[in-house]
């Protein structure tokens, strides 16, 4: 049921929020008939906006802020997006290469001994694999693969 991309949930997303970059994105319910992309764009300050899309026609389904972090959650946020150099759709297709197919489920920008990493779910459609893989977000360089 799924007919919005990752790619364009998270430009949906992203215009919902003046001069704001996403850090998470996941798919809600993708089996159900109303599956979900919920998003969290950071704005220059570091503060949080949901936004949730419909998954099959892309529409927005609601924005709300939150949630809160602390004054150092916001600061640490803020240096992750300053350092990393690659975009999440970037890192979404270098992780989703692996094999034809597969479906982007799930990215969030995390910190990893010190520095920004994209995490990426990726749901392997032959056999229904679930696999995060780990992209550095300065370089692009995938770091680590795992199971889900």
């Amino acid at each position: 049921m799924v007919e919005v991309d990752y790619e364009r949930a998270i430009r949906l997303s992203v215009a919902e929020v003046t001069a704001g970059e996403l850090v998470a994105l996941d798919l809600k319910e993708p089996e159900s008939d109303s599956p979900e992309w919920e998003s969290r764009i950071a704005d220059q300050d570091g503060q949080l906006t949901t936004v949730r899309l419909d998954a099959t026609r892309g529409e927005v389904l609601g924005t709300s802020s939150g949630p809160d972090l602390t004054d150092s959650e916001r600061q640490e946020l803020v240096r992750l997006l300053e350092e990393a150099r690659i975009l999440p759709d970037e890192a979404a297709r270098e992780a989703a290469e692996t094999a034809e197919g597969d479906v982007v489920t799930a990215v969030e920008l995390q910190e990893r001994d010190g520095n920004p990493v994209w995490r990426v779910s990726v749901l392997g459609v032959a056999d229904e694999t679930a696999i995060v893989h780990v992209v550095d977000a300065k370089s692009g360089e995938v770091l680590d693969r795992s199971p889900a």
